[in-house]
C-alpha cells in the first residue's frame, strides 16, 4: 500500500490541468501543435501563467520567454529552489512531453499554499521556452537562462524555415536583448525537473519511478559526399562517381560504430542532388547524431566517424556539441528516500533524450525523475501516461522539495 503524505498532490486537479492545456493546441489528428513562439504556444504559456498565479505564485516573463512564478520562501533572500520543465511541443506532439513536469510543479505549489506551508527557500517554477527542438536546435529558454545561448542560431532557420530571430520579434521578444534572461552560478540553490521517461524501460518494467543520474551527451554533424552527376543511362556501372553509394557505406558505418561504442547513432536526414531519377547522384549531404553518458566513448566514435568520411573525401564538420551531464547526487539520493517513504519502487537510469536540466547543470546541482511513457511513444498524438502514474511522480516531486529545502 502507497502511503499518503501531506501535503500532497490534488489527485482531481493535476488530471483537471493536464487536459486543459491539451486542449490548446489540439489539431484533428489528436496531436498537440504548440510549436515554440507559436500563437498556440503563447495561449498556453498564459494559461499556465494564470495557474500559477492561482497557486499563490507571482509570474514574470523573462527576456528569452521563460515564464517563472515565485513562491516566496520564510528566509526569501536565499536562492530559490526551482521546479520546471516546458509546455511548447514539436509539431503534431503529446500531451505529456514537458506538459507534466510543469503543471505537476504548480500543483506542488498549490499543495504548499493550501497547507499555508513557506520553505526556507522560495521556489519557483520555470516553464522554459522553446525546449523541443524547432529553434534551430533544443533547449533555447534554458541556454538563454544559464547564459549558454548560441547567439548565432538566431539567424539560422527554425523548423518552417523562417529564421528564429523572426520568431522571437513575432512573439514580442527582442532578441538582442537575451543576455538579460541569464543567471550566474549559484543563483539557484537547487533543480529539479519531472517528465515521462520517452522511453520503455520504465513501462516493461512496470517501475513508477525512474531517476535520472546523468542525460545523454549529442554531437551533431553535416556529412558531404561529393561525387559526380552524369547521365543515369548512358554512364557505366564502373565509371560512375555516385555520391548515394559514397553515402551509404558511411550510414552503415554509423551504425556500427555507435555498436562498438556503446552509444546510439542516427543518419536522420538524406538530401541527394540533383535529386532526380535519371541522374547520378552528384552531391549528398547527411545529418548524423551520436548521444552517449560516457564522452570518452562518444569521443572515441567522433574519431572513427571523422576517419570514415576522410577516406571517402567527405566534408565532415561538427555543429552541435553538448557534453553528458551528471546529476546530484545529494538530489538523487533524496528523491531515493521520497520513493522509500512511499513504499514505491524506482530504478536508476540515465537520460537518453536533452532536457532542460542540462542546461541548468551549469549554475545549479540538478537532477530529473520520469515516470513510464505507455510503449515508450513520445513525440507522437499517442504519447500517453496513466494518470496514476502522473500523480505519483508530482507527489516525489513535491516531497523531495520539501526534503530538499532542509538540506541546501
Amino acid at each position: 500500500m502507497i502511503r499518503k503524505m501531506k501535503p500532497s498532490i490534488d489527485e482531481k486537479k493535476l488530471p483537471l490541468l493536464l487536459q486543459t492545456l491539451a486542449k490548446i493546441g489540439l489539431n484533428s489528428h489528436g496531436g498537440i501543435d504548440r510549436v515554440a513562439f507559436s500563437k498556440a504556444d503563447i495561449e498556453g504559456r498564459l494559461w499556465v501563467a494564470e495557474q500559477m498565479e492561482r497557486a499563490g505564485m507571482s509570474v514574470y516573463t523573462d527576456a528569452a520567454g521563460n515564464t517563472v512564478g515565485r513562491y516566496p520562501g520564510r528566509e526569501n533572500a536565499r536562492p530559490p529552489i526551482v521546479l520546471g520543465s516546458h509546455t511548447d511541443t514539436v509539431p503534431n506532439g503529446g500531451k505529456f512531453d514537458g506538459a507534466l513536469g510543469v503543471l505537476a510543479s504548480v500543483d506542488c505549489i498549490h499543495a504548499l499554499n493550501r497547507e499555508k506551508l513557506h520553505l526556507r527557500h522560495p521556489v519557483e517554477v520555470i516553464n522554459f521556452a522553446a525546449e523541443e527542438a524547432t529553434m534551430a536546435g533544443g533547449t533555447f529558454g534554458s541556454q538563454a537562462m544559464t547564459g549558454k545561448i548560441n547567439l548565432a542560431r538566431l539567424d539560422k532557420p527554425a523548423w518552417d524555415g523562417r529564421i528564429v530571430r523572426e520568431h522571437l520579434k513575432d512573439a514580442g521578444l527582442d532578441p538582442d536583448n537575451l543576455a538579460q534572461a541569464a543567471r550566474g552560478a549559484g543563483s539557484v540553490a537547487a533543480f529539479l525537473e519531472l517528465h515521462i521517461e520517452q522511453g520503455g524501460i520504465l513501462a516493461s518494467s512496470e517501475i513508477p519511478i525512474g531517476i535520472v543520474d546523468g542525460i545523454v551527451g549529442i554531437r551533431r554533424y553535416d556529412v558531404k559526399f561529393n561525387g559526380y552527376a552524369n547521365h543515369a543511362g548512358t554512364t557505366p556501372m564502373d565509371l560512375r562517381q555516385d555520391a548515394l553509394v559514397m553515402a551509404a557505406a558511411f550510414i552503415l558505418d554509423v551504425r556500427g560504430i555507435a555498436v562498438h561504442w556503446g552509444i546510439v547513432g542516427t543518419v536522420g536526414t538524406v538530401h541527394v542532388h540533383p535529386g532526380a531519377p535519371n541522374v547520378i547522384p552528384g552531391r549528398v549531404e547527411l545529418s548524423v547524431e551520436i548521444r552517449g553518458l560516457d564522452e570518452k566513448m562518444i569521443e572515441n566514435a567522433e574519431g572513427d566517424l571523422k576517419e570514415k568520411a576522410e577516406k571517402a573525401k567527405a566534408d565532415f564538420e561538427r555543429i552541435t556539441y553538448v557534453k553528458p551531464v551528471k546529476s546530484a547526487l545529494l538530489i538523487t539520493e533524496t528523491i531515493i528516500e521520497a520513493c522509500k517513504e512511499l513504499s514505491l519502487d524506482y530504478k536508476i537510469m540515465g537520460s537518453g533524450a536533452g532536457h532542460d536540466a542540462m542546461s541548468m547543470a551549469s549554475i545549479a546541482p540538478q537532477a530529473m525523475l520520469f515516470v513510464p511513457s505507455q510503449k515508450g511513444i513520445s513525440h507522437s498524438p499517442d504519447e500517453f501516461t496513466d494518470m496514476e502514474n502522473c500523480i505519483l511522480g508530482a507527489n516525489i516531486l513535491l516531497s523531495a522539495l520539501i526534503k530538499l529545502d532542509r538540506k541546501f
